[in-house]
C-alpha cells in the first residue's frame, strides 16, 4: 500500500533523481482523482521520436499547482520541494536571509513581469487600505449629509428664492467633495507605472492594459537606459495630476537588444526624496542580466539586491541564463511585501488542499522545475558562485574579441559594446542575419554573446561578413544597380541563352566534351521551362532588365529527369550526376515541400567576379527557407560554383568524384585528363534545423511501395 510520501519524501535528497522517479512511477500507477490522462507515462504516446525515454521524469507529468511553499495534500504529482530548493539557492545567491524570498519558477519573462506587476498592485493597494477606509467614510458622511440637504431643500417653500440658492449651493458643494473623494478612490486604486520607453519589453505595456494601470513612459538615455532627469519630471507631474495614486517603476536589468541596466539605486533616490510620502515597489525585469547581477555588480559591492537597491520584485529567464532548453523563469520577491500583497486572498484552491494560488497560470511544469534546480546545481551556484564567474568572464571576453573584429571591419564609430553581452553594428543582408539568427533593429543587429557564442563561430561569422562586404564593395550597389526577381516566363529566353552559354563556354566537363550551343540548347531549354512553372528559381536584372545571373532550382520531390536519347552528346555529363547522387537519392522517395535542389548559378561574362552567384543562390534559397523547405541539395561540377558552400553553417558532403577517375558502364572515361571533382552537397537552410532529422523529409522506396 502506498504511504502518501513514503517511498521519496523520507529521506530526502533534491539531486536524487533515480529515487525521485520510484516515487513519481509509484504515484503515477495509484492515481485516480484528478483530471490528467497519463497518455505519455503509459506509452499509448509516445515520446521517443522526441528524445524522450519512457520511464524518465521528462515523461510523465509533474504538475505544480498554486504557492510553492505549501505542498498538495492528493496532488502528489509535483516537485514543489525542488522549486522551493530553486529559490532557496537563489535566495543565498542574491544576498538575503533566509526565508526572506517567496515566488515561484515560471514559464518566462513575460510571466514573471506579469506575476509581479500583480502582485506589486495587491501590494500597493493594501499598503493603502486605510487611506481607502478613511476616505470612504468620509464620503459615506458627505452622502447622508448630501440626503439630509437635499430632504431640507424640499421643506423650503419655492418663493423663498435666496434660502432655496443656498441650499443647493450647500449640496453642490458636498457633491463636488464626493466626487473628489471617488477620484481620489480612483487613484488609490489604478497604480501608475513607469518605464523607459522604446527598450523596456514589449510585455510590460500589455501587462499594465491587463491589469488597468496608468502608464507613463519616459523618455530613455542613448543607451536605452531610463533617463533620471526626465524620470524625475514625470514623476513631479505625475504628483501634481494624480498625487493619491501609487507608483510601479519598472528598472531594466539588461535591456534585449542594448544590454543597458537602468541605475536602480538612482531611481529608489528619487522616489525616496518626493516632497510627499510616496507609496511605491521598484521591480527588476532582470531577463537575461538578472541572473548574473552579483557577478557583473553594476551598482558596486551589494550583499542584498533586494534590500539594499530599494528593490521589491525581480523576474529572470532561466532560458536565457543559464540556458534552459526550455522557456522558463522565475519571479522572486521580498517576503514582507509578498505577505503584504497577499494578506487578504480569496483564491484557495480546495480540490488540492486549499493552496493559496499566487501564480498566474496555476499549474506549472515541474519539469522545468527540475531543469532549473538541475542547471544550478551543475553550475555550482548551490554551494559557490567559481563556476558561473569564470563563465560571464569567457562571454563577456568573447564579446570583446568580437567587438575588436567588427572595428576592423567598420571602424569604431559603427560599433557598439557598452554593456556586458550585447554587440551591435551595421546591419548586413537578410540572409546573413537569418544564417546566424541576428537581432534586427533599423539599420543595426545585434549579437548576444553567451556561452554558444564560441570564439570559432564568431571567426566564421566574421569570413561571412567579409565575403559580403566585398560584394557589396563592388561596381554593381544592392537595390540601385540591379533587382532580384522569380524567374517568370518573360525572363525564359534569356536564361535559356545565358545556361548555354555558360556551360558550353566556361564549364570544364562540357568544354573537355566539346559540346556545342546547338547541343546542349534543348536540354537548357527543358530545364527552364519546368523551372519557370515551379516558381524556385531567381534572377537577377541589370538597371535596363536584363538578365545577368540566375539560379535554377526545383524541389526534391519532383526532379527534372533528362532524356538521354534527346541529347546524345550529354549522356556522359548525366551519368557523372547520377553517380553522384546516388548516395543521397538512390532508394528514397522525398516529401514535396521539404528539400530544395539547387541546379545551377549562371552569371553573365560580363558581371562575373562581383558576388552575384552568392547572391542569387541565396536569395533562392531565403525564398525557399520562407515556402517551408528546410534543407537544400545540390551537385557542383567546378570551384567557382562550390564557393556557395561558405553561406551555409550546417553543410555535408555526400559524394566527390575526380573527373580522371570516372567511368561509363562500358568502362571508357568520358573525362580521362581532367583536373577537378564534382561534388554533391546537403545543408541546412532554415534555423533550428538539424542535418540529423533530414531522414524524416523521405521514405525509403521499399516503405513507400508497401504503404501504397
Amino acid at each position: 500500500m502506498l504511504d502518501n510520501r513514503s517511498l521519496y519524501y523520507q529521506d530526502y535528497q533534491p539531486g536524487d533523481y533515480k529515487s525521485l522517479w520510484r516515487y513519481v512511477d509509484q504515484l503515477a500507477r495509484h492515481k485516480l482523482g484528478y483530471p490528467v490522462s497519463l497518455l505519455t507515462y503509459l506509452g499509448i504516446v509516445d515520446n521517443r521520436v522526441l528524445g524522450i525515454q519512457r520511464g524518465s521524469l521528462a515523461n510523465v507529468l509533474l504538475n505544480n499547482v498554486g504557492d510553492p511553499f505549501v505542498d498538495s495534500e492528493t496532488s502528489l504529482l509535483e516537485v514543489k520541494r525542488h522549486e522551493r530548493e530553486v529559490i532557496s539557492i537563489l535566495e543565498r545567491y542574491y544576498g538575503l536571509e533566509k526565508g526572506d524570498v517567496r515566488g515561484y519558477v515560471t514559464t518566462g519573462g513575460t510571466e514573471g513581469n506579469f506575476a509581479s506587476l500583480w502582485w506589486t498592485k495587491r501590494y500597493l493597494i493594501n499598503m493603502g487600505i486605510d487611506k481607502l477606509i478613511a476616505i470612504d467614510n468620509a464620503m459615506k458622511l458627505e452622502v447622508k449629509q448630501e440626503q439630509e440637504l437635499m430632504a431640507e431643500l424640499a421643506r423650503i417653500p419655492i418663493s423663498n428664492v435666496e434660502l432655496r440658492l443656498s441650499q443647493l449651493q450647500k449640496i453642490i458643494d458636498i457633491k463636488n467633495n464626493i466626487d473628489e473623494k471617488k477620484n481620489m478612490i480612483q487613484q488609490v486604486l489604478t497604480p501608475t507605472l513607469f518605464y523607459s520607453r522604446g527598450p523596456t519589453h514589449y510585455s510590460i505595456p500589455k501587462i499594465a492594459e491587463i491589469l488597468r494601470l496608468n502608464i507613463r513612459p519616459v523618455a530613455p538615455n542613448d543607451d536605452g537606459s531610463i533617463n533620471l532627469d526626465e524620470f524625475k519630471k514625470e514623476l513631479i507631474f505625475h504628483l501634481g495630476a494624480h498625487p493619491h495614486s501609487p507608483v510601479m517603476v519598472i528598472a531594466n536589468i539588461g535591456t534585449t537588444v542594448s544590454g543597458a541596466i537602468d541605475n536602480v539605486p538612482a531611481i529608489h533616490q528619487v522616489l525616496t526624496s518626493t516632497p510627499t510620502k510616496l507609496i511605491y515597489s521598484i521591480h527588476m525585469d532582470g531577463a537575461l542580466t538578472g541572473f548574473v547581477l552579483p557577478i557583473i555588480k553594476p551598482f558596486g559591492d551589494v550583499k542584498n539586491y533586494f534590500d539594499a537597491i530599494g528593490v521589491n520584485t525581480m523576474a529572470v529567464s532561466a532560458h536565457k541564463y543559464p540556458g534552459l532548453s526550455q522557456p522558463c523563469g522565475i519571479i522572486l520577491a521580498r517576503r514582507q511585501f509578498f505577505d503584504k500583497a497577499f494578506e487578504k486572498s480569496e483564491r484557495n484552491i480546495e480540490y488540492v488542499g486549499n493552496i493559496v494560488d499566487v501564480t498566474i497560470t496555476g499549474s506549472r511544469s515541474g519539469l522545468n522545475v527540475l531543469m532549473f534546480y538541475n542547471a544550478l546545481c551543475y553550475l555550482g551556484i548551490d554551494k559557490n558562485n567559481d563556476r558561473i564567474i569564470k563563465l560571464v568572464k569567457e562571454n563577456i571576453d568573447n564579446a570583446d574579441y568580437l567587438t575588436e573584429r567588427l572595428k576592423e571591419l567598420f571602424g569604431d564609430e559603427e560599433v557598439s559594446h557598452k554593456h556586458q553581452f550585447n554587440v551591435s553594428f551595421p546591419r548586413p543582408s537578410r540572409a546573413l542575419a537569418r544564417k546566424y539568427q541576428l537581432m534586427l533593429t533599423g539599420d543595426k543587429a545585434t549579437i548576444c554573446v553567451l556561452s554558444n557564442v564560441t570564439r570559432k563561430l564568431i571567426n566564421q561569422f566574421i569570413s561571412d561578413l567579409k565575403i559580403e562586404k566585398e560584394i557589396n564593395m563592388g561596381s554593381l550597389k544592392a537595390n540601385t544597380d540591379y533587382t532580384i526577381e522569380t524567374l517568370q516566363e518573360q525572363y525564359a529566353k534569356e536564361v535559356t541563352d545565358l545556361f548555354v552559354k555558360n556551360f558550353c563556354d566556361s564549364e570544364p566537363i562540357t568544354k573537355h566534351l566539346n559540346i556545342r550551343y546547338h547541343d546542349y540548347e534543348p536540354f537548357a531549354k527543358e530545364v527552364v521551362s519546368k523551372a519557370v512553372k515551379e516558381g524556385l528559381s531567381k534572377v537577377i536584372l541589370d538597371h535596363n532588365h536584363r538578365v545577368i545571373a540566375c539560379a535554377i532550382a526545383e524541389d526534391m520531390a519532383d526532379p527534372f529527369i533528362p532524356h538521354a536519347a534527346h541529347y546524345p552528346k550529354l549522356y556522359p555529363i548525366f551519368s557523372l550526376i547520377e553517380e553522384l547522387s546516388k548516395p543521397f537519392t538512390e532508394g528514397r522517395k522525398f516529401v514535396r515541400g521539404k528539400i530544395l535542389h539547387i541546379w545551377i548559378a549562371l552569371v553573365d561574362s560580363a558581371y562575373r567576379g562581383k558576388g552575384l552567384s552568392t547572391i542569387v543562390d541565396m536569395s533562392c534559397i531565403e525564398q525557399a527557407a520562407h515556402k517551408g523547405f528546410d534543407y537544400a541539395y545540390t551537385e557542383f561540377t567546378n570551384d567557382i560554383s562550390e564557393k556557395v558552400a561558405k553561406q551555409f553553417n550546417t553543410l555535408q558532403v555526400l559524394n566527390k568524384i575526380k573527373y580522371d577517375d570516372f567511368a561509363l558502364e562500358n568502362g571508357r572515361k568520358p573525362f580521362s585528363g581532367l583536373a577537378g571533382s564534382a561534388v554533391s552537397y546537403v545543408a541546412t537552410i532554415r534555423p533550428g534545423v538539424s542535418l540529423n532529422n533530414l531522414s524524416h523529409c523521405y521514405k525509403t522506396l521499399e516503405k513507400y511501395t508497401t504503404e501504397k
